[in-house]
Order: structure tokens, then C-alpha cells, then sequence
């Protein structure tokens, strides 16, 4: 009896330690706070310079992100057939974009740490830049289980969350599959005659199917595009302030707002926006690029070159930042400086002497 006694004892006290193991597994063991967090984004970072896009694809919490889309019906039941489950998938390809941004020689940048103390929330914004195109991704992060993951974030560009481009994502390709005649045919008709440079037409064709694409932040993507072909430019800031009525996120506004500004040489308007997107995304020295090429086509050159050569401080060798130095040094006769600059081109981006050459020939018609 006694060795029944002690053997159920070992029993017992080996369950009961087991279940002690069980319950500290499930219970995270990470803190969230502003060293975490930012760690958990400074690795992003670094794995994404480094050509690395698997952290950045698996970081988002998937289960979580299927469950808020599954509101949709029509997405509900995709999910549980392979191409719904397939069309997800499709949406956890971020890094791999973000890596070719920064091949062809574009920047991405973890920029701002913030807590949004009402909904007691850990945010990560990240920013993108290649070609003049920028982009910030705000996550929202949280743990699971022994890890950091994000769980949701706004997408500025889209002017939505990133689940609502999940679920925007798997409902279009659903319904390109099972019914193709309705409202993606609408879209592909829109896409193609922006494409096409039929602004006009895309405008009307905009309108007259605005209440059953208005949800759709494509819908507001092709509007904007089109809209700035068919505006007055005296009237377009005007024209863009008042889609905000309408819902559409003023953080993608501004985005368009800078670029406009830019284009323009409006140098106060768009300092002024600049500040306001600082506002949202925390300060960043890409902002220094987009505000002196603003001066540089305002033909206020001297202080562009300076605003380049402190942004040249901070950022990569970017191209266009590289590009745009160059054409202020030429503008202002700086010879010496318009050389030295232009030397930078063989370490930055490997060019050859003939290649230099043929800038500079380009820069001096």
C-alpha cells in the first residue's frame, strides 16, 4: 500500500507540474513597452536592409486578421474553399515588396514609436520611398503567446486598414471568379481608360457608379488620379479638401497633397503639409528630400542644395536625392561641388566614367 501510495503521489505531483508548464507556455512572457516594441521594429528594419522580407510576412497575426474579415459573407465563405484561402495568402507578401523597393534603390525606414493611450494600443509606423512615391504603414502591435505581432495598421496610401485591404482583396478576386460581369468589370473599365489617359471619361464613369464602389478604397484611388487630370490646378487642393466630407482619410490627402505641391514648386503650401503629416507619421529626413525638390522647382536652388546636402546627412545614397543635388550645384554654377558630387555616382551606384558622363551631358542641355 504504501509504495500505491507514493507511486500515485510521484504521479499527481508530475501532472500537476506539467500543467504549471502548460499554463506558463500560454501566458506571454513578453512585456510590451516602448524598448520592446521598438526592438520588435528595429529588427524589421534591419532584416528588410538586409533583403530579408520573411520577418516583416510573418509578423502579422493571421488568425486574428481572418477573423475581422469573415464579416463579409461573401469572404466568409471564400475561406473556407483553397483559392479564398489562397487570395488571403496572397495579402502577406509586404516584405517581399518592401525588398524590391529598396533593390531599386529605394529606402525603408522604421519611423515612429507611439502609444494611442484611448485605446491603450502599441504603434510601429514604418515608411516606404522609391521613385518619389511615399508610403507609411502604421501597425498596430500586441503579443501572441512568447511573441510580438501585428495585428492590424493603417495603410496611407490606401487610406484604410490593413484588414480592410485584406478583405477588399479576397472579395474583388472572389467576385472577378464568380461574377464577372459586375462590379470588377466596372474596375477593369476604370483602370483602363486611367491607364489610357481618358480622364475625362474615367470621371464620368466614376460618378455614375459611385454608390456601389464608394466602400472600395480603389475606388477612391482611381478618383483621385482622375480628378487631378481633369481639374484646374488652381482648384485641386480646393477639389481634395472636400473628399474628406465624402470619408476619405485626410492622411492620404496630405500624401497627395505633397506631391502636388511638389510638382508645383509651392514651397509654403507644402511646408505647411509636410508639418501636418510630421503630425501623423513623426519626423523623418525623407521629408527634407520632397521639400527640396519643391524648392527646386520653385528655382529657389540655393537653398534646395542645402536642404539636399543636410538630407544626404541622414538618408542612403538615394538616386534622386544624389540626382538632385546635382542639378542645383549645375543651376548655381557650383563646379567644384557639381564634381565632387558627381564623382559619388562610381562608389554610391557603381556607375562607369562614360555613364557619369552621360549625366552630366544630360544635366548641362
Amino acid at each position: 500500500m504504501k509504495k500505491i501510495y507514493l507511486l500515485l503521489l510521484v504521479l499527481i505531483t508530475c501532472l500537476l507540474s506539467c500543467n504549471r508548464k502548460n499554463d506558463d507556455h500560454e501566458i506571454s512572457t513578453i512585456i510590451l513597452d516602448e524598448n520592446s516594441v521598438t526592438a520588435f521594429a528595429e529588427h524589421i528594419e534591419q532584416s528588410l536592409l538586409n533583403g530579408d522580407p520573411e520577418l516583416l510576412n510573418k509578423a502579422f497575426d493571421r488568425d486574428y486578421l481572418k477573423s475581422i474579415i469573415r464579416d463579409n459573407s461573401i469572404v466568409n465563405s471564400s475561406l473556407d474553399a483553397d483559392f479564398g484561402q489562397e487570395y488571403f495568402d496572397d495579402n502577406f507578401h509586404l516584405g517581399n515588396e518592401l525588398c524590391q523597393y529598396i533593390d531599386n534603390g529605394g529606402d525603408v525606414k522604421f519611423v515612429r514609436y507611439y502609444i494611442d493611450n484611448e485605446n491603450n494600443a502599441y504603434h510601429i509606423v514604418f515608411r516606404s520611398y522609391h521613385d518619389f512615391i511615399l508610403n507609411f504603414y502604421d501597425f498596430q502591435v500586441d503579443t501572441l503567446q512568447d511573441e510580438i505581432v501585428i495585428k492590424d495598421g493603417f495603410v496611407y496610401n490606401t487610406a484604410c486598414l490593413f484588414s480592410d485591404n485584406i478583405r477588399e482583396n479576397v472579395l474583388l478576386n472572389v467576385l472577378y471568379r464568380t461574377n464577372p460581369e459586375g462590379v470588377t468589370k466596372v474596375l477593369g473599365d476604370l483602370k483602363m481608360l486611367t491607364d489610357e489617359g481618358k480622364a475625362k471619361e474615367a470621371m464620368i464613369e466614376l460618378k455614375a457608379h459611385k454608390e456601389e464602389l464608394k466602400n472600395l478604397s480603389v475606388y477612391w484611388q482611381f478618383y483621385i488620379v482622375n480628378l487631378f487630370k481633369t481639374s484646374d490646378k488652381y482648384n485641386f487642393i480646393e477639389e481634395l479638401d472636400s473628399l474628406r466630407n465624402q470619408g476619405v482619410d485626410e492622411r492620404m490627402l496630405l500624401l497627395h497633397k505633397l506631391m502636388f505641391q511638389l510638382n508645383e514648386g509651392r514651397v509654403e503650401a507644402n511646408e505647411s503639409t509636410i508639418n501636418e503629416l510630421i503630425n501623423h507619421t513623426g519626423d523623418d529626413p525623407i521629408y527634407l528630400l520632397f521639400f527640396g525638390k519643391t524648392l527646386s522647382n520653385a528655382h529657389r536652388y540655393e537653398e534646395a542644395a542645402t536642404c539636399y546636402e543636410t538630407a544626404s546627412e541622414y538618408l542612403p545614397p538615394l538616386w534622386d536625392l544624389w540626382h538632385g543635388t546635382l542639378e542645383c550645384y549645375h543651376h548655381l554654377g557650383e563646379k567644384e561641388k557639381f564634381e565632387e558630387c558627381l564623382a559619388k555616382g562610381k562608389d554610391n551606384y557603381g556607375m562607369s566614367d562614360d555613364e557619369l558622363e552621360e549625366v552630366k551631358a544630360q544635366l548641362l542641355r
